[in-house]
């Protein structure tokens, strides 16, 4: 299960603070699935009940900070919003398998936290910074790793091998990472020389002028 990091932040405290209750509730929700106690059925109707209150409370928080700043892709997320409370209430109407029921919800919390608050949401920062035009992933390759292998056995992917701008210094990249940044375009810095980390060319490598070397790797950006 994925803790609270700074890198989640989108730089407002009262929204991190709802975002670090999510993540809660999602432990709770887990540790729900593995509960044989016959309080299960009304211990998870009453989880339920708390994470769309607790939703509703922040998507109206949400939404308005959005507003305030002028987020051009508010009606959307609004829309997002809306899925979750819905697939929340859809779950409520049928509790008579508890089990499934029970990892069903886990499930559904666990994807908005991937897809949803750690992806849509923190391109409300990136908005701000502007890095959403640029396609930057904005997030170490540590923490988007981390975040892969909530969802691929990345442990056990193939890797590929990106270089900075550092001399002599090379990143393993797993598999699901790879595709992600050659399919869209997208990239993560180094978080020491705080250049883009971009695939190596094996063709280069005779290359033994580093100056040289970065140019032709780096022109791109």
């Amino acid at each position: 299960m994925l803790e609270w990091s700074e890198e989640f932040s989108i730089k407002n405290q009262h929204l991190d603070e709802q975002h670090k209750k999510f993540l809660q509730q999602i432990a709770d929700a887990l540790a729900l699935t593995k509960d044989s106690s016959q309080n299960k059925s009304q211990n998870l109707e009453k989880q339920m009940n708390e994470a769309i209150e607790s939703a509703q409370e922040h998507f109206k928080a949400e939404e308005t900070y959005m507003q305030h700043i002028g987020y051009p892709f508010l009606n959307k997320h609004k829309t997002l919003h809306r899925e979750l409370v819905s697939n929340i209430s859809m779950l409520m109407m049928d509790l008579e398998d508890v089990d499934t029921c029970a990892k069903e919800f886990h499930n559904c919390l666990k994807n908005w936290l991937l897809d949803h608050i750690l992806i849509e949401d923190k391109q409300i920062e990136s908005y701000r910074n502007r890095l959403h035009d640029i396609k930057e992933i904005p997030y170490s390759l540590e923490q988007k790793t981390k975040m892969l292998a909530e969802r691929y056995d990345v442990a056990n992917e193939a890797t590929h091998k990106y270089i900075c701008l550092c001399p002599l210094k090379e990143f393993q990249v797993c598999d699901s990472l790879h595709k992600i940044m050659q399919e869209d375009g997208t990239f993560v810095r180094c978080k020491t020389c705080k250049q883009p980390l971009v695939y190596r060319d094996c063709g280069l490598d005779n290359e033994d002028n580093f100056e040289a070397l970065a140019q032709k790797y780096f022109k791109q950006f």
